[in-house]
């Protein structure tokens, strides 16, 4: 490394060996990660573990914390698993699979295999086209990217975090300036209406019903002083009769919610602020999949959930696929990526690196895509 480097001209792994440098310098012998591969490559993530099991043969302790079982698998030797906040037990890696820890984290055995279905009927719903966007401060995220994604079908957004992914989404979705470019809506007979210039309400005024799950769930996708059922509502409010709103729908849909994603609140009147992050993002999930899109766009939506809720959620963006929608899914797991998505998109500057099928890649394809501009092939 280069000492005189600045750490904001720095990559999100480099950042992490000063980290690691800066503990190792003090004299600790402990050190304690939590999720540390989460924005990293595979490659980047191979390089850590590296430094890892060197540390770990020099005689220090290192306590990791991750959901991803292969990682679990591929650096430690002892494991030990928490449920809802109470010690399970632990177990030598080498004599476990991830199976067997999955079932303890959940508590009964859960099937890990995510299916995915030929897309059947294809057809072009949403064209982007040189779309270029700069954020608050000038900066440019996106620069001329174009592709199209499909009704039924799931399109995967593969990059390192912050490679503009979410301005991507937020433009689609008419929540973003964009500086150049266009977006359309396709419908099935081929006519085109063009999303930008148009807020959310002008475009649902449309008639494109597009539901987005945001990155930010408190922040831009929920109302935290608010309850479930207002919270349902927010999406709701404008089919009341008069100048009354219908408050008996969106009761009735925060139930189901509650019940289909087994949501742990006290009651549908608990303000979204008292539940845990894993069962806020549930809430806003199913408010927005409960609304019938033709196009979902949805920003890390199984992050703070257990491998249970998350597999629950693969299952009902696999519906809405069958169900002819077109679906926009930007993840950080690149393994669920491989398994879930049709085809991958992968971001690297701001740059489209390239499109490739899902079924015929790999993390390792893809991690090189996401540092490397131009390294991939298009599907």
């Amino acid at each position: 490394m280069d000492p005189n480097q600045k750490i904001y001209d720095m990559s999100v792994s480099q950042k992490q060996t000063v980290e690691i440098i800066k503990v190792l310098y003090r004299g600790a012998d402990i050190l304690i990660l939590d999720e540390p591969t989460a924005v990293l490559t595979p490659q980047e993530a191979d390089k850590l573990f590296n430094v890892l099991r060197n540390m770990r043969d020099d005689g220090k302790a290192i306590v990791i914390i991750t959901h991803k079982m292969h990682e679990v698998e591929s650096l430690s030797d002892r494991v030990a698993v928490l449920r809802q906040g109470r010690y399970i037990g632990d177990l030598r890696t080498a004599e476990t699979d991830a199976q067997e820890m999955t079932n303890m984290m959940v508590g009964h055995a859960v099937e890990l295999n995510i299916d995915r279905p030929d897309p059947v009927n294809a057809k072009p719903r949403i064209e982007v086209k040189d779309l270029t966007v700069r954020n608050e401060d000038g900066i440019l995220k996106l620069d001329g990217v174009s592709f199209t994604a499909y009704s039924g079908e799931i399109l995967g957004i593969a990059g390192i975090s912050g490679c503009g992914q979410k301005e991507l989404l937020e433009s689609i979705a008419g929540l973003h300036p964009v500086e150049r470019g266009s977006v359309s809506y396709i419908e099935d007979d081929g006519t085109r209406e063009e999303l930008i210039g148009k807020d959310p309400l002008k475009i649902a005024d449309m008639g494109v019903v597009l539901s987005f799950v945001p990155e930010d769930r408190l922040g831009m996708g929920l109302v935290a002083n608010m309850n479930l059922a207002d919270n349902m509502m927010l999406r709701s409010f404008r089919h009341g009769r008069f100048v009354f709103t219908d408050r008996r729908t969106p009761y009735h849909v925060a139930e189901n919610v509650v019940s289909e994603l087994d949501v742990a609140t006290p009651s549908i009147a608990t303000p979204v602020r008292r539940l845990s992050g894993g069962n806020v993002q549930k809430v806003l999930v199913g408010r927005e999949i409960t609304q019938a899109p033709s196009v979902l766009l949805t920003a890390y939506a199984v992050r703070g959930l257990d491998i249970n809720s998350s597999y629950t959620i693969y299952d009902l963006i696999n519906r809405q696929k069958a169900a002819g929608v077109a679906v926009v899914y930007v993840g950080e797991d690149l393994d669920v990526l491989v398994e879930l998505a049709d085809r991958i998109l992968v971001l690297c500057g701001g740059k489209v690196s390239g499109i490739v099928d899902g079924r015929r890649t790999d993390k390792r394809e893809l991690g090189m895509m996401m540092t490397q501009i131009g390294g991939g092939r298009h599907a």
